[in-house]
């Protein structure tokens, strides 16, 4: 295992100096461009952290490390802002049916793939949320989403999910899992597409976003039905199942994103979106000695023995679609076989077009130096291992940031004022 706490993905200090600037002032934007009163503290300091933290993953190029520390905090962000809006608006949790007739309910992600072929077919939104002039709209999530998709694809679930550092940090709590998961007929990592059909098929059949009503782990830290009846218990009882069961004790016990991995139907809609996806994780099969080091460490088993030494339906070097571009494998890899690369480029790296170019200008004058500087640093920074972070890194602050400045704004004003709430 390298030491060095320099990897592959390290970007030289050039690349990481216009990146790292870009993405400060980026982050300065949305975070601070709204910012008043205790917000405006609380925004510059989310700025200066993430901003160092983003810096440090392109020097270091432990992406999965600070990726990691980045997804964890904006779900821990997430849930104190969103519930103490939730009791500011509403005085409670619980969704009522006042609450749905009103459709202000923030439309999650989460509900897409069962909005889909209602909306399509009979133009019916079956989330109770706003189609527009909301910031949490369908048609702005909508949008998001494409862009998203197109960028990072299945690499939502790891970059972008306001719900998924919950089951990825306390997965990485164990030093090892005391239920090792194996699933050598890959049997454990599909579930979840017939968990999306299933869903998909339901709301079709009942205009109901079934998997939010019943089976939604993460409305029980949100928001959900008030318990009037037996239904509605029955169905709060399955939310502290479900919630308790897929994102604390599996995780716990397996070190696998086990809610991610085989139970969340949009994570299933995100792998066969994937296809759309400009990047991918690829494996040098001339590097790669079959540790299996990358095998043990995927949180979704997206790595298979297959994806190694190549197998039945399984090209070598690929890894399965299921892939989150999380980058714990790459950290994982003594021989720095993984890397991040476009979709149509094949396993093995093939020699760069513009390396006998630089060669030829680095050993001229000043000025083809100067050219062969400014020709290296382009290269670079059109690297998927340049690209894919820092979209990554910025659709998730987007996403989670004003969330972030939200609670820590609040927790600001509670030891200055006593009250975590604004009202």
């Amino acid at each position: 295992m390298i030491q060095s706490g320099r990897f592959r993905n390290a970007l030289s200090l050039p690349a990481s100096l216009v990146l790292g600037g870009l993405m400060l002032l980026m982050l300065a934007f949305f975070f601070l461009y709204n910012a008043r009163g205790l917000s405006l503290p609380a925004a510059a300091l989310l700025t200066v952290a993430s901003g160092a933290a983003f810096w440090r993953l392109l020097v270091t190029g432990q992406t999965g490390k600070y990726r990691r520390l980045m997804f964890v905090a904006g779900a821990l962000f997430f849930f104190p802002s969103f519930i103490a809006n939730l009791l500011e608006a509403r005085g409670s949790m619980f969704l009522t049916a006042s609450d749905i007739f009103a459709t202000e309910t923030p439309f999650c992600h989460i509900v897409l793939p069962m909005t889909i072929l209602p909306y399509l077919l009979e133009g019916v939104l079956i989330f109770p949320a706003q189609l527009s002039n909301h910031y949490a709209a369908f048609y702005p999530m909508l949008l998001i989403w494409l862009v998203a998709t197109f960028t990072l694809g299945r690499g939502w679930c790891s970059w972008v999910c306001f719900y998924g550092g919950w089951d990825e940090g306390l997965a990485a709590l164990p030093r090892k899992a005391m239920l090792p998961v194996k699933d050598p007929d890959k049997k454990i990592r599909y579930f979840n597409f017939s968990m999306l059909l299933f869903v998909a098929l339901a709301a079709l059949a009942t205009f109901t976003a079934v998997y939010c009503a019943w089976l939604c782990p993460f409305k029980l830290i949100t928001e959900f039905d008030q318990v009037t009846n037996g239904p509605s218990l029955i169905a709060f009882v399955l939310l502290v199942l479900t919630f308790f069961g897929f994102v604390v004790v599996l995780p716990l016990l397996t070190k696998k994103r086990a809610q991610c991995m085989s139970f969340c139907p949009f994570g299933a809609f995100q792998s066969l979106a994937d296809k759309l996806s400009l990047y991918r994780v690829r494996i040098d099969p001339t590097l790669c000695n079959g540790c299996q080091a990358c095998l043990r460490v995927c949180p979704t088993l997206s790595i298979h023995e297959d994806c190694l030494s190549g197998g039945q339906h399984q090209a070598q070097g690929k890894v399965l679609l299921t892939c989150t571009k999380c980058g714990l494998c790459m950290a994982a890899c003594s021989r720095q076989a993984i890397r991040y690369e476009f979709t149509w480029q094949p396993c093995t790296p093939r020699p760069g077009r513009f390396e006998p170019t630089i060669a030829r200008l680095r050993s001229g004058k000043r000025l083809a130096r100067a050219l062969a500087a400014g020709l290296s640093l382009t290269v670079e920074l059109s690297d998927p291992k340049a690209l894919l972070p820092f979209s990554g890194w910025l659709f998730g602050c987007i996403i989670m940031g004003g969330f972030a400045v939200n609670t820590v704004t609040r927790l600001l004003n509670l030891v200055l004022h006593g009250s975590f709430l604004f009202n």
